[in-house]
């Protein structure tokens, strides 16, 4: 019996934030404890599955269509959430899955499309097609993991683990259907580390005592009766009745909805770097000046800088308060006040993150319109101009703070018949992972429960280079440039001529959006994928022998390019931080900014995919050696002669 206690009692002490987190009953933990460790599933003894009666209007509420049945209790249950303790039910998972593999899994995996199929209600002619319709449809039944995956995996990378889990409840709890007004029982998800094992649980929220009662569950938490609560229940709703609400919400007739601005919202600048400490008034700070022949002392955990940085201007040291230099990729600096630097320069900027993080950029690139105008472009978009982007930045919407602008815009997409594809990214996560190319309403309505998320137009009709070994059209390619930095105020802003290339494995086709090989270009994270390289003298002759006739040289395009840079930065140095990049006279850097070509109206507009802090240079250094010197000489010694640099301030 001791045994039975310390063993509960760990189970108490390991599982606490679960219990607390999920709001169970205190009376319900030592059967939770039970039922978990012996797997018992013991639902069958006090609920049913009922088939829906198409004609019972009652029933047949707008959402949750494509149910089948309905789960009521058995005759004489009655389950009392103050007293009963058991009254906290395992559910089983009929398919644990990560989106890239879905398909795969229903493929490969024996019997998982038959069930699938069944539990959704998908008859269809061909087994393809019924992929197709049950990659649709499994929005409208799907369930996340909240939990961190390590720990279903403790051996997995750091970066696979951060990938969320989704999951389909069994035939039980996938026929729990909804209702915010009659909801009776509470589902969350529980790990139960002794065996490794996700379960779903439920239990009753208040008494049930009538016979043959329907169990309701409510699907959004967020019990306030607010527009974006409405908009997060859509997916369960019927299509027309999700095309008639949003239809009512347009820009014309809610244009409150649209007057927000969130490039002016402090608060979510100050996020990443609320700590920052800076000099906000610099003119009368003066930096130590160098001859040329001075020798700069380097402190940097970038192990390419140790081995590629070899003018003889430089040497490398191990103590950092000895450094003139600091050039560092693993951490960031937060304290740019001149008083503690003691005229060290650094590699970073402060509030450089308006810029190197995703969901900052799409915000900091919205007052490109109060800078250039207008866009010039032949079709204009409303939603486009109220939000104030830039023809070189795909529109993009924050789901945690704009669902609602993102639903209503989908929906003008859809009725004005142009492409609907929209590519969804991760906030917190590296840029690799848990990124999601979809045209379902459904899922990107969805996609945020698993973390905070943006929405970005995918850019469904790009450029492509055509491989002779790679049959097709071509495939898809990004580019690559180094933007180095030596001032904000007033800017300095140099790009080293030298680009790279990422090209994806297969050629482009809008058929199967989540096929990596054909819509991603980041292959040295796949197992065994080939990374084909091409460098860019190779790239713009090829570049120019199949897309010249339409007047789009290279250099054509690059001058585009360039003009994009000098604009984000002027973008982002417009405002004062925490809102802009903050002026630092001991701040250098370097990023990385990568491109994707559009090809629209027989012309080739690049799109800013995102820029980057402390860039990947492994290519840069093994093809070309000397390009750490030459940053290093431009960014610390004012050495702006080097030809493989231009200056793009102006």
């Amino acid at each position: 019996m001791d045994d039975h206690n310390d063993e509960y009692n760990h189970f108490l002490q390991t599982h606490q934030l679960q219990l607390v987190f999920n709001n169970i009953p205190k009376h319900l933990h030592r059967r939770l404890y039970e039922k978990m460790k012996n797997a018992i599933f013991d639902s069958g003894s006090y609920f049913q599955l009922c088939p829906v009666d198409d004609d019972d209007e009652e029933l047949e509420k707008p959402y949750n269509p494509e149910r089948r049945f309905y789960v009521s209790t058995l005759e004489n249950v009655v389950l009392d959430p103050e007293t009963d303790e058991n009254a906290i039910f395992l559910i089983d998972h009929a398919w644990t899955y990560r989106i890239g593999d879905a398909r795969n899994d229903l493929k490969s995996i024996p019997n998982l499309y038959e069930r699938m199929a069944s539990l959704m209600n998908v008859n269809s002619d061909t087994k393809d097609d019924g992929i197709e319709l049950i990659l649709q449809r499994m929005w409208k039944f799907n369930q996340t993991y909240t939990l961190a995956s390590t720990q279903f995996n403790p051996n997995a990378g750091l970066e696979a683990a951060q990938e969320p889990y989704w999951y389909i409840m069994d035939e039980l709890g996938s026929s729990i259907r909804y209702s915010s007004t009659n909801a009776n029982v509470r589902c969350v998800s529980f790990f139960f580390e002794p065996s490794q094992t996700m379960f779903t649980l439920f239990y009753p929220i208040v008494r049930i005592e009538q016979s043959y009662t329907e169990i309701f569950r409510n699907y959004v938490h967020d019990n306030s009766n607010t527009l974006d609560r409405n908009i997060k229940l859509l997916p369960w709703q019927r299509v027309h009745s999700r095309k008639s609400i949003l239809r009512s919400l347009t820009i014309e007739n809610c244009p409150e909805i649209f007057t927000k601005k969130l490039q002016n919202k402090t608060e979510l600048f100050e996020e990443g770097h609320k700590n920052d400490l800076y000099d906000k008034i610099s003119n009368k700070i003066q930096l130590s000046k160098f001859d040329n022949e001075h020798i700069w002392k380097v402190y940097t955990d970038n192990e390419l800088v140790k081995q590629y940085l070899t003018d003889p201007h430089y040497q490398l040291v191990d103590d950092i308060d000895q450094a003139d230099i600091i050039f560092i990729e693993k951490q960031l600096i937060q304290d740019f006040r001149h008083e503690t630097l003691n005229n060290k320069l650094v590699n970073q900027f402060p509030f450089e993150n308006v810029l190197t993080k995703k969901e900052l950029l799409a915000l900091t690139a919205r007052r490109w319109k109060s800078l250039y105008g207008p866009s010039s472009a032949v079709e204009a978009d409303p939603y486009v101009e109220s939000l104030g982007s830039p023809p070189w930045l795909a529109p993009t919407f924050n789901l945690t703070y704009e669902l609602s602008q993102f639903a209503i815009y989908f929906q003008y997409c859809e009725d004005q018949q142009t492409d609907n594809t929209w590519i969804v990214k991760s906030i917190n996560l590296p840029p690799s992972i848990d990124i999601s190319i979809t045209n379902l309403f459904d899922m990107v309505i969805r996609l945020p429960e698993s973390g905070s998320k943006i929405a970005c137009k995918y850019v469904s009709n790009p450029v492509l280079l055509k491989i002779p070994e790679i049959e097709g059209n071509g495939v898809k390619f990004d580019v690559r440039y180094m933007l180095c930095v030596r001032s904000v105020l007033p800017l300095k802003l140099y790009v080293h001529k030298i680009f790279w290339l990422r090209f994806a494995n297969k050629s482009f086709s809008m058929k199967e959006l989540d096929d990596y090989a054909t819509h991603f270009t980041v292959m040295n994270i796949q197992t065994n994928a080939h990374v084909r390289e091409i460098d860019c003298a190779n790239f713009i002759a090829m570049f120019n022998e199949q897309h010249s006739e339409h007047g789009d040289k290279w250099s054509t395009v690059e001058q585009r390019i360039f003009e994009i840079f000098r604009e984000v930065f002027h973008c982002a140095t417009i405002e004062e931080a925490p809102l802009g990049i903050g002026s630092c006279l001991s701040s250098r850097a370097v990023y990385a900014a990568d491109l994707v070509l559009e090809s629209k109206n027989n012309r080739i507009q690049p799109k800013l995919l995102e820029i980057k802090f402390s860039p990947d240079c492994h290519r840069a250094c093994t093809i070309y050696p000397n390009f750490y010197n030459q940053i290093f000489n431009l960014l610390f010694r004012g050495v702006t002669d080097d030809q493989d640099l231009a200056d793009i301030s102006a």
